[in-house]
Formats: C-alpha cells, structure tokens, sequence
C-alpha cells in the first residue's frame, strides 16, 4: 500500500536553484510515495541551508558520497550542461536519474545517456512535466480516442517578454541553450509528440526580432508527423503567447491556456458540422469546455517516476523519449541554420 515509509522511494534533488526548492522539492515531500533523502548543491553551506529548510538527513556538494544505500534516485536540477556528466556519474553509482528539460545539450550526449541507464539497468528519466498538464493530457486522450476522426494539423504558441536583463538565457546563444527554443521549445515538442505522435522531418526559422541579445528571440518549427500531418511551432521572448489547436477532420481542439505549473488551463472540443468544419456558416458549432482538473504537474511526475522504480513499471518520460524530443529540438535549429529540411532518426513508437 502506498504510503508506509519503508515503501517510499528516497529521493536526492540535486541543485538547489529557486526552481528546485520551490517546485520540485515540495513535489518529492508531499508525494505518497516518495520522500526526500537528501539535498545536493556546488556549496556544502548551501546544502545544508536547504536540506535543514526541507528537512532531509543528508546534506553534501559531492554526489559520489551518495549510492542505493542511502538513495534511490536523483533529480538533476542543473544548468544543462551539467545534465550529462551528472547522469553518467548518478547511473555509474547505481541510482536512478530524473533530468530536467532539455535532457541534454545536443543529441549525441542524449544518446550516450540512454546507452548508459540501459547498460546499467536503471531508469532515466526526462522532466517533461507537461505530460500531466491538464489541457495537454485531455488532447492526447481525446486524439487518441478518435474525437477529432484523423488528425491533420497542430498549431502550439507558447512564449512571454523577456527584455534584455543580462540573464544567462539571453546571454547565451540558442545552441549554448540559450533563448526560448531552449527553454519553451521541450514542452511544446514533447506536448506536440504526445498529442500526434511522433516526427519524422522538421524544417525551422530562427530569428532575432525585437531584443537584442545573443539568443535569438523568436523561433518557429515546422513538423511532419510520422502520420503524415502538419505541424508548427513558435517560440518567443517578445510576447505573450499560450494557444494549442488540434484540427481533425471530425473537429478540433483548442486551447488559450495549455501550458503551466499548478493549473487546470482550458480546452474546447468543436465538432465538425456534417463531417466538415464550415466558416462560412453564421452560426459555427457551440464548442463544448473539456472539464479539467488543477493540478501541480510536478507531483504526478513524482508519484509516477516512484512507482515506476519501487514496482517496475514504465513512465510516460522515459530517456527514449526525451531523446526524440531533443532531436526534434536539434533538428529544428539545423534546419533553420542550413535552410534545409532535416529528417528525424529515431522517432519513437
């Protein structure tokens, strides 16, 4: 049964950012089936600062102190440069790893990640939390359920003004991770493949429209699903942006709040008018509000990733398919650089 101590997964959440303490920790404390073990920082003050604050025993800046005896799994919560090198040393200890989004900087680490949880026989895991969105995880269901007959089209926006202010998103550029791509593109793609599934080409534009720092600001992606249907995606630090449509032939899905932390969002289902969507009818079909449910989309993802290590099962954020996801993401920015449509390698079931 869940709940007794002796059956929660020990957590150590490394990296001790705003974000980690604020969202992901508070995730790992109230789950049912989790509980934090230990706090992990590049200052030992600072993780014993945290670690008091949350509560867990253990307190340390050198992750090689921990191993199964006293964890169970990290969450690395780092900048993405560290994603890789901390993975290979948590799986080399023998300890299962969450990684936050993007999994890596470029495919090829991503790849070296997966080879290495599958040789050594433990779960990697991608934080891609927008699984438990509200908005997105009713679009997968009713797609997959034929509300919309066969899907044809997916549009995603999702994006906020982000003036010049020296931070490292801006200073950096979109391949070193920087600019909305990095930060906004994983959820909208790993949103995309789980309403549509997966990609099989991408073509992109990559532009610097309004601030002027090194990331560029805007960035659109266009998809080929392997289904056949069409795609686009854009990305921006210039305005406020957060809209989903899923066009089908039978109807479509819409929704003018899919992306966020602790939200129920919104999502409308419009069926077609005799198989066909009409707009040149005065009175288009009434559509009807999906009911959802607020929900914080960190705790599921604890509560999942938990129960998938303590009993065996799978997790919808498998390492597979974070590294489809970050081939789409590179794929993107190659085709945007070279002006040439890029195919996708390794697209998921």
């Amino acid at each position: 049964m869940d709940g007794g101590q002796a059956d929660r997964v020990r957590w150590a959440l490394v990296g001790t950012s705003e974000f980690a303490v604020e969202w992901i920790a508070p995730a790992i404390i109230d789950s049912p089936v989790a509980t934090l073990a230990a706090v992990v920082s590049s200052s030992a003050e600072r993780a014993r600062e945290v670690a008091a604050r949350l509560g867990a025993p253990i307190a340390t800046d050198d992750l090689a102190t921990l191993d199964r005896g006293v964890v169970d799994v990290v969450h690395l919560v780092t900048p993405n440069a560290l994603h890789e090198p901390l993975t290979l040393a948590a799986l080399a200890q023998g300890l299962d790893v969450v990684v936050e989004k993007p999994m890596a900087l470029d495919v090829a680490a991503g790849r070296r990640m997966v080879a290495a949880a599958r040789a050594a026989g433990r779960l990697l895991a991608v934080g891609h939390c927008m699984a438990w969105a509200p908005p997105v995880a009713a679009a997968a269901r009713l797609v997959a359920d034929g509300a919309i007959d066969t899907p044809v089209e997916l549009r995603i926006a999702a994006g906020f003004d982000y003036p010049p202010a020296g931070l490292w998103r801006q200073v950096a550029t979109t391949e070193a991770g920087g600019g909305p791509w990095a930060d906004l593109g994983p959820h909208a793609v790993d949103a995309a493949v789980r309403i549509m599934g997966p990609v099989t080409s991408v073509d992109g534009l990559i532009d610097r429209l309004v601030h002027d720092y090194a990331a560029e600001d805007t960035v659109t992606a266009l998809l080929r699903f392997a289904s056949g249907a069409h795609g686009t995606i854009t990305t921006t630090f210039v305005a406020g942006q957060n809209e989903l449509l899923i066009q089908g032939t039978g109807g479509r899905l819409r929704s003018t709040d899919w992306l966020g932390r602790d939200f129920a969002g919104d999502l409308t289902f419009e069926p077609a008018e005799d198989g066909v969507i009409r707009f040149d009818i005065e009175r288009p079909t009434e559509p009807r509000e999906v009911p959802l449910e607020r929900t914080n989309v960190y705790r599921p993802q604890v509560d999942e990733v938990s129960r998938a290590i303590r009993d065996g099962g799978p997790t919808r954020i498998d390492g597979e398919r974070g590294l489809h996801v970050m081939e789409i993401l590179e794929g993107v920015v190659r085709a945007a650089r070279t002006g040439e449509r890029v195919a996708v390698g390794r697209p998921i079931g």
